[in-house]
């Protein structure tokens, strides 16, 4: 994908659901069986419909075998959060993205999870490729993207996250990404505040 122009498409911020203690959702301690199929496996990315009052109310995965059906059961019985917020600061529906992973010797850690590529002539002075951005925005019912902006990326090991880099993020996910719709208790489409992990690429010469 080319990079488009930055740009920042509005001034005032939304926030996403934020998860609250989820390191206590599913442990291996307690869920040891289920644990170590996901480890045998490899880690299980899901997706959480969160409601403007924090509540779980759907747990989704890519797969939707009984271990991803099963990792979701586990999660949404302890899943709670603090509300997404919209532009005006209201809580709003949330969509939250969550990994469940227990390593195993000799595993590779965890995946990329970035779900958006851009590719860059150049990087800024000092950065190599890959770099990252993560960004917040508002998702509408028919999944148009608007107010959009940099938010707090994941912090790993050799993960370069550049809030530098979240205008022009902002600016390819408006004109190319293609978000989930959150939907309610009753399944209609909702408006929601979701965020991604872009990844910044340099492209080939041929």
């Amino acid at each position: 994908m080319t990079i488009l122009l930055p740009m920042l498409l509005a001034a005032a911020a939304v926030a996403p659901a934020t998860p609250i203690e989820p390191g206590e959702w599913f442990t291996s301690k307690e869920y040891s069986k289920t644990a170590l199929k996901v480890a045998e496996r490899g880690p299980i990315a899901y997706m959480i419909d969160v409601a403007p009052d924090g509540t779980a109310v759907r747990c989704v995965t890519q797969e939707n075998s009984e271990l991803d059906q099963k990792v979701c059961e586990i999660v949404m019985k302890r899943a709670r959060f603090t509300p997404a917020t919209d532009d005006q600061g209201r809580p709003t529906w949330g969509v939250h993205d969550g990994l469940a992973s227990f390593l195993m010797p000799g595993k590779n850690g965890r995946p990329d999870r970035s779900k958006f590529v851009v590719t860059l002539d150049r990087l800024p002075d000092g950065v190599t490729s890959p770099a990252y951005a993560k960004v917040a925005f508002k998702v509408d019912r028919d999944g148009t993207v608007s107010h959009c902006a940099s938010t707090v990326g994941e912090r790993r090991r050799f993960m370069q996250t550049l809030e530098a880099l979240g205008p022009a993020a902002c600016a390819n996910l408006a004109k190319a990404y293609r978000p989930v719709i959150a939907r309610n208790v009753a399944g209609d489409a909702v408006a929601s505040v979701q965020t991604v992990l872009v990844r910044f690429e340099m492209r080939k010469v041929p």
